[in-house]
């Protein structure tokens, strides 16, 4: 699962929602990522700044630019006898607050959506 998340140009071919999604650069454990997210009325592309650990199974992005006051986003990974448990926090405040109180309400929904993707990734590739 974190060799999946980890790939984030391949977002937009299973995450709903994610039109674009590219690496701009990385180096060793970091990367700058933009992502195109288009979710009902709401639109738009931001960047992160990705820093991830193989050897904990670790993920921290902090958004550097986009709709946001800020966004800070973990995924931390569990290895389980029958795969990997995951779990992400998610932390964000919108310059719009119309908008992030629209996602507020809807963000379990998205999460739920996002990872089952995931999950279907897994099965495929794996």
């Amino acid at each position: 699962m974190y060799d999946i998340v980890i790939d984030i140009n391949s977002y937009s071919e299973f995450i709903p929602g994610c039109v674009v999604s590219k690496i701009i650069s990385e180096e060793n454990h970091s990367a700058i990522a933009t992502l195109g997210i288009k979710y009902s009325v709401m639109s738009g592309e931001f960047t992160s700044q990705v820093n991830f650990n193989p050897e904990n199974l670790t993920i921290f992005s902090e958004g550097i630019k986009g709709p946001f006051r800020s966004v800070f986003t973990e995924w931390r990974f569990v290895e389980a006898h029958d795969g990997a448990e995951v779990e992400i926090e998610i932390k964000l405040d919108l310059k719009n607050k119309f908008f992030e109180s629209l996602l507020k309400k809807s963000l379990k929904k998205i999460i739920s959506q996002a990872v089952s993707s995931f999950e279907e990734r897994a099965y495929l590739l794996y």
